[in-house]
């Protein structure tokens, strides 16, 4: 997390929605802030408090419990949720994925899918609701389609690369609205900053609905990118640089660049690392028995086997052994 970024949600943490040291108040306020769960409590003194601040439609909470804790409260149903603590840690888990919750790692927890909690003793989190009705709406806006099944987000976000710094800014965009009297906040702004930030979820996390809403931004890119697309699809077995995509697109190397930041926030070969991980994870889950990861990863261009594995944990959550094994 960005060292100015704590600063910037100060106005937040003003507005206490309760600072308790019993734990069925504790329990109960959280329940009314969030939604119904269990809750047991581990090591450390109960000294709970949850401070809270609404913008437009999104809810912007920071609360921590002293204690560990433990926390289930299955399916959120009604909305997204990111949380990262600002100290502390916390082991998360969304449909049995793990992340491992940090300042610099923070988790988007998608309201179709079951949510375990560990946070330990000490820790203390920003949480952002952002409705599912909003988040499915933007969706299907991008894709001028119906959305066939629930979205279900990549749960790890780490933010301490170019699209978390991006997204903390998108964060930061509403916490300078708390700032601002209501009379002076433009009735129009805050439906366009929600939609930002709700964009960038969108296309820039992982989710089941990535390869579709690429596509969708695919066909709206200029002749350049999508030819550079369909080169790139068809030789992801050869060896490929930027020069040969380059030429195949018939663009010039720093502006094929510059078009793919613009149009899919990437870079041509980070496009090609991602087109290869999706490939390779395709073949994982269908392969026959007997196959082997190495196999697998040198067919799809990963030479380097232990750095394959790192990517596609970081993209998937689970090790390509252990998709391999659960086939």
């Amino acid at each position: 997390m960005e060292a100015w970024f704590s600063s910037e949600m100060q106005p937040i943490c003003q507005s206490p929605v309760f600072v308790s040291d019993d734990p069925d108040v504790v329990k109960h306020q959280t329940a009314l802030a969030f939604k119904e769960h269990d809750l047991s409590w581990g090591k450390g003194k109960v000294d709970a408090a949850l401070f809270g601040a609404h913008v437009g439609s999104l809810s912007f909470f920071v609360l921590q419990y002293g204690a560990a804790v433990h926390i289930e409260p299955g399916q959120l149903d009604g909305f997204v949720l990111f949380q990262v603590p600002l100290a502390g840690s916390a082991a998360i888990r969304v449909d049995g994925r793990p992340v491992a919750a940090s300042p610099s790692t923070g988790a988007v927890i998608s309201p179709s899918l079951g949510l375990e909690l560990d946070w330990h003793e000490g820790c203390r989190q920003l949480l952002v609701k952002i409705p599912r009705e909003r988040v499915e709406n933007t969706c299907r806006n991008l894709l001028d389609d119906e959305l066939r099944r629930p979205i279900e987000f990549d749960p790890e976000l780490h933010l301490d690369n170019d699209t978390g710094r991006s997204w903390q800014h998108q964060l930061a965009s509403h916490f300078c609205s708390l700032h601002m009297p209501s009379q002076a906040l433009a009735p129009q702004l805050l439906p366009v900053q929600e939609e930002a930030l709700i964009h960038h979820l969108l296309l820039r996390q992982g989710s089941n609905y990535s390869v579709r809403l690429s596509q969708s931004q695919r066909a709206a890119a200029p002749r350049q990118v999508r030819a550079a697309q369909h080169f790139i699809h068809a030789h992801l077995y050869e060896t490929l640089t930027l020069e040969t995509v380059a030429k195949a697109s018939g663009a010039s190397v720093r502006g094929l660049c510059l078009a793919f930041q613009k149009h899919l926030q990437q870079s041509p070969m980070a496009y090609v690392r991602t087109a290869r991980l999706e490939r390779a994870r395709q073949d994982l889950l269908s392969a026959p028995p007997g196959a082997q990861v190495t196999d697998i990863a040198l067919r799809w261009g990963f030479n380097h086997v232990g750095r394959f594995s790192t990517a596609y944990r970081k993209r998937y959550g689970e090790s390509p052994l252990q998709t391999l094994r659960a086939a």
